[in-house]
């Protein structure tokens, strides 16, 4: 028994005095790699600073300077890598073969992640929106904060975040509020019972133009838009410059300014 066990703790000792020899043979080598990946680190960081530099100086958009920068720093980071184990001894040929038989059933599983990143990028690169912007887009309507690799994220007016997936924004219908600072607001009033149409519909065009923050060029407009045995609707619009007024404290003003004008017309 004694033998038995000697005899095992002696392969043990063998094989760790191998393991001891090869890491000392292959010491310089591994010293040398991790070199080449410090190395690696501080140049992507400089890569993406110098990147985001040089692209700020020409004027582009901010997060497509981002997109580049961060690409510019992956490429860097791939080429140390591959530096870093060849030192040590690895076959590149045969990691390469073993990573695209990965690659391939990743893709495979991750098709929608990857079809979201693609979709980011894209958007990035077109810019239907920029960050900042109001859009509205699969029913969603907020402030786009940020274009992540799998989804958009917006601040809705309520404060809540939506996470919308790229690929549904890239193909979806993007409506964007931020592009023009002239916009449009609508209103439908009700009319009095038996008041003359043409008359309260002028009203409702003078009281919207006297509004505080409404233009005069396009100028205010209404029309009947539905008529009763005794009552009908009017629809109005007006048009606000946003840069100086809130589009919803324009129209409410608006809103009680016509209440007031037709609550002044007298019934046929």
């Amino acid at each position: 028994m004694t033998e038995v066990t000697l005899s095992f703790a002696e392969r043990i000792g063998r094989a760790f005095a191998g393991v001891a020899g090869d890491l000392a043979d292959r010491m310089p080598a591994i010293l040398a790699a991790l070199v080449v990946l410090l190395i690696t680190w501080i140049a992507g960081r400089l890569t993406f600073a110098a990147t985001r530099r040089v692209l700020a100086r020409r004027s582009t958009v901010g997060h497509v300077d981002v997109l580049v920068a961060r690409f510019a720093r992956m490429c860097v980071t791939a080429l140390g890598i591959v530096v870093a184990l060849s030192l040590i001894g690895v076959d590149l040929t045969a990691m390469a073969a073993s990573l695209g038989l990965v690659g391939l059933t990743l893709g495979f599983a991750l098709r929608d992640v990857l079809s979201n990143s693609m979709s980011g990028v894209m958007l990035l690169v077109q810019r239907p929106f920029s960050i900042g912007d109001t859009i509205l887009v699969a029913g969603y309507e907020g402030v786009v904060e940020d274009v992540r690799v799998r989804d958009t994220v917006l601040r809705t007016a309520d404060g809540r975040t939506a996470y919308v997936p790229n690929t549904t924004v890239f193909n979806d219908v993007v409506l964007n509020s931020s592009t023009s600072h002239i916009r449009r607001f609508e209103m439908t009033v009700p009319t009095a019972d038996g008041v003359d149409l043409a008359a309260a519909c002028a009203a409702v065009m003078r009281a919207i133009a006297a509004t505080a923050g409404v233009l005069e060029d396009p100028a205010p407009d209404a029309s009947v838009a539905a008529v009763g045995s005794r009552r009908a609707r009017i629809v109005a619009h007006g048009w606000v410059d946003t840069h100086g007024n809130g589009l919803e404290t324009t129209r409410t003003a608006a809103l009680l300014a016509v209440r007031t004008a037709l609550l002044e017309i007298e019934p046929d």
